[in-house]
């Protein structure tokens, strides 16, 4: 946290960039510039520059975001009238079109100010997170820049058949959501970028994808009819790129499957009056993680393919019906991939000394951080287990319907069905027992079991939304505002929905306790709070109904220079809420100014709330002030 004297110092040096930059150009007031062009050629682009504070109290501010972006976009139509380059004749291909996006990204935070610790969803996910000056400096680089080729496709238009492709590294936009993502599901989403606090087009992951489309025009009564079929074939990603604690807009809460935890064993949290030891995983992944699943690259193990049918009725009404048979997408509010824990073992002899082993002490771990007379040994246990993106199918439609009679509105709705979510459940048939080995070499129940199992359920989702341009003459005269409304919902098939859980954070059961560190061993000063061993699941509890609202706002100002806009997204069922605005300033045509606000809330309960939106809840304490400078050409 900072406190009122860090303005004076931190809170100038996040300003200085945006500040020096908006007065050299309205000194000099740059005149708006064009697109640079040579004929068929064109290239465009902008650079940008956001910087973010949390501020959890007016006296009190964090420094999050010094993010300095460049797009570069070239254009080029180099093949037209079946002539490529205007020189040679291309057989087959009417025309074709190169387009090429490049991104590069330098966020200052990691050279500015990274040395507090990063606010999570509780005080204890900021603590047991840790700080970003104790990662390694090859991470660092990881997370401060970016060089990279987002986009590079090419289209094609066959000769004399209504048939055009579009084949390379790009994002494919199914749907008719915003903000939450229903069918829009081919591309990942990193949300290590801003969360889904930015635009789609920022934070898909482009993938290598071939995407065709047959123009049928007239259907019978249907017009406007086509048919698509996108195929990946290899290039499978998981759904989320996601990043944890001490990442500054990472999920808010430390890596769940982190070495270094420590369990506690025994009943109760009671530790016995003679040889305490307490339990640290060591995880093995087998080659998985959260962006790597079980399989191999290629068109064996990760290709997906996916058909859309698009029409319009003669009522004005427009449809989509999809359908992608692919690997873990986290359809509505589902996640897209889940730990199957496949054995847990004290490795040979090493099972604690109330179970008659002599184990090996792998450090020591001193349980309250205040108390030096609160260590206890640690000695390891072995989990093997499997990061899960099982294939699934899924089942879509789209609609919108133009409402002119009566309310002047269009009407959105989308749904989908997925059949073989992963999910982490807390069933007794699918817990694993822990191990170890007797004296003859046979395994022996250590009278204990794994916290969470794996299961698989089928997710319907949807969202009924409305757009419409209302006048609202008391707070703008001269133009409309658009307003925009979406209801979402979410049912997990199945009973037992009550043993279905996510992944909690540490202020979350089963971890207790006082925070506290290791002082020896190859974890030494990493700071951890207690878990309860004995105890099966956590706080993350899956609901079979979710359901979220969201309602936005926008209009113009002196002739459209200025445009604010203002959203809210309420999540009834788990009593939280995210409210945001934003002012956009046009200096120029090329030259805008954003200055924004978003808080989250969960109107004053101290309780958590592990809304599976990520709207509101989790990022209670998150709430933050930002500015944005763009030059665009």
């Amino acid at each position: 946290m900072r406190n009122a004297r860090w303005w004076s110092t931190g809170w100038r040096t996040l300003w200085a960039g945006p500040l020096l930059a908006l007065c050299l150009i309205v000194a000099l007031g740059a005149p708006a510039s064009a697109t640079v062009k040579y004929g068929a050629f064109q290239i465009s682009g902008n650079f940008e520059t956001q910087n973010l504070a949390r501020d959890t109290a007016p006296d009190k501010y964090q420094f999050i975001q010094n993010r300095n972006t460049t797009r570069l976009r070239v254009d080029w139509d180099w093949l037209q009238n079946g002539k490529l380059i205007d020189k040679i004749d291309v057989p087959f291909i009417e025309r074709s079109k190169l387009f090429l996006l490049y991104r590069g990204v330098y966020d200052g935070f990691y050279d500015i100010g990274p040395r507090d610790l990063q606010h999570g969803q509780t005080r204890f996910d900021d603590q047991v997170g840790g700080r970003i000056t104790d990662l390694p400096n090859n991470t660092l680089t990881g997370f401060k820049f970016e060089n990279r080729l987002r986009e590079a496709y090419i289209d094609m238009k066959v000769k004399d058949a209504p048939l055009s492709f579009r084949l390379g590294r790009q994002q494919v936009i199914w749907g008719e959501s915003d903000q939450f993502r229903i069918m829009d599901i081919w591309n990942p989403l990193d949300i290590t970028w801003h969360f889904q606090q930015e635009s789609w087009d920022n934070i898909r992951v482009p993938l290598w994808l071939g995407k065709g489309l047959w123009d049928i025009g007239e259907l019978g009564p249907l017009s406007n009819t086509f048919a698509e079929v996108v195929y990946n074939p290899f290039d499978f990603q998981p759904g989320i790129k996601s990043g944890f604690l001490p990442q500054p807009w990472a999920l808010p809460f430390p890596d769940p499957l982190r070495s270094g935890q420590v369990q506690n064993p025994y009943q109760d949290g009671k530790l016995p009056s003679r040889s305490p030891q307490l339990l640290s995983p060591n995880f093995d992944l087998q080659g998985t993680s959260l962006r790597i699943g079980d399989f191999h690259r290629n068109p064996q193990d990760a290709s997906e393919v996916g058909v859309r049918f698009h029409g319009v009725t003669p009522q004005g009404f427009e449809f989509s019906t999809n359908y992608m048979y692919g690997r873990g997408r986290g359809v509505g509010a589902a996640s897209p991939f889940a730990v199957k824990i496949e054995s847990v073992q004290f490795p040979k002899g090493g099972q604690p000394a109330a179970l008659g082993g002599k184990p090996t002490i792998i450090g020591q771990y001193q349980r309250d951080i205040n108390d030096p007379s609160s260590v206890v040994d640690v000695i390891p246990i072995d989990v093997k287990a499997k990061v899960i993106h099982p294939y699934m199918h899924i089942f879509g439609l789209t609609g919108n319907y133009f409402e002119g009679d009566f309310t002047s509105t269009v009407f959105r709705f989308e749904t989908a069905y997925a059949m073989g979510e992963p999910f982490q459940t807390t069933d007794p048939n699918t817990l694993v027992p822990v191990t170890y080995l007797g004296p003859n070499g046979k395994p022996r129940s250590a009278g204990l079991s794994s916290p969470l199992g794996f299961t698989k359920r089928d997710i319907w989702t949807g969202m009924f939304g409305f757009d419409r341009p209302t006048w609202i003459r008391w707070l703008n005269s001269k133009s409309t505002w658009f307003l925009t409304g979406q209801f979402f919902w979410n049912y997990t098939t199945g009973g037992k929905i009550d043993q279905l859980v996510g992944n909690a954070g540490a202020g979350d059961s089963p971890y207790f306790g006082t925070i506290g560190k290791w002082v020896s061993g190859q974890f030494a000063n990493q700071v951890e709070r207690q878990q309860d061993a004995t105890k099966v699941g956590n706080g993350d509890n899956v609901r079979q109904w979710e359901h979220l609202m969201t309602l936005a706002a926008t209009s113009f100002y002196r002739g459209g220079t200025i445009v604010p806009f203002v959203a809210d997204a309420w999540d009834f069922v788990n009593d939280n809420n995210e409210v945001l605005w934003n002012v956009d300033y046009y200096y120029t045509n090329d030259f805008i100014i954003t200055l924004q606000q978003k808080f989250f809330m969960t109107y004053g309960s101290q309780a958590t709330s592990n809304d599976p939106w990520f709207a509101g809840g989790r990022f209670a304490r998150r709430d933050e002030t930002g500015i944005k400078l763009t030059y665009q050409f």
